[in-house]
């Protein structure tokens, strides 16, 4: 796996940008959790300064991963879209007030660094946070037990079958 490693109050500082594509194979903790390791990321990371001059990092992960639908155990192809704001905090303490300054609706996530973050866990981290809880299909295919639905025999017929016998017989 491609290493990204940067300081990020510099990174922030100086508006940055770093993106890429890499597949879900190098991402361990990704491919782990998908039904096979095929598929690629589509990621970006743009550093910025908010109003009050804190280090936030722009994180945008895009692409394709094969989870395994939960209804019938088929292979589902998932589209990841998702973007985040990561604050950079260099303490606990920092990190505590950012994210008691920050709005309750606001999608922020605050991160303690000590001057070094490797930009693979973030992208990894922002792809498993988006993937579902429950992977399944809208509508599932066809699968090897709705054939067995459909030829297994009601046991009403049966009993009709049985029915017409014994009237077969009171009539002669």
């Amino acid at each position: 796996m491609n290493s990204y490693l940067i300081d990020p109050f510099g990174f922030c500082k100086n508006s940055e940008s770093i993106g890429g594509h890499t597949p879900v194979s190098e991402l361990e903790r990704l491919a782990s959790v998908c039904a096979d390791r095929s598929g690629e990321l589509i990621w970006k990371v743009s550093g910025s300064l908010d109003n009050h001059q804190r280090p936030c990092l722009l994180l945008k992960v895009a692409g394709s991963v094969n989870l395994v639908c939960q209804r019938c155990l088929d292979s589902l192809v998932y589209e990841l879209d998702s973007t985040t704001t990561v604050m950079v905090a260099k303490t606990e303490e920092e990190a505590d007030e950012i994210e008691e300054s920050l709005e309750d609706e606001e999608a922020v996530e605050v991160i303690v660094s000590d001057g070094k973050v490797e930009v693979m866990d973030l992208v990894e981290d922002e792809a498993l946070l988006a993937l579902p809880l429950s992977a399944r299909h809208g509508i599932c295919p066809d699968s090897s037990m709705d054939g067995w639905k459909e030829k297994r025999e009601s046991p009403f017929a049966a009993l009709k079958e049985l029915a017409k016998k014994v009237d077969g017989q009171k009539n002669e």
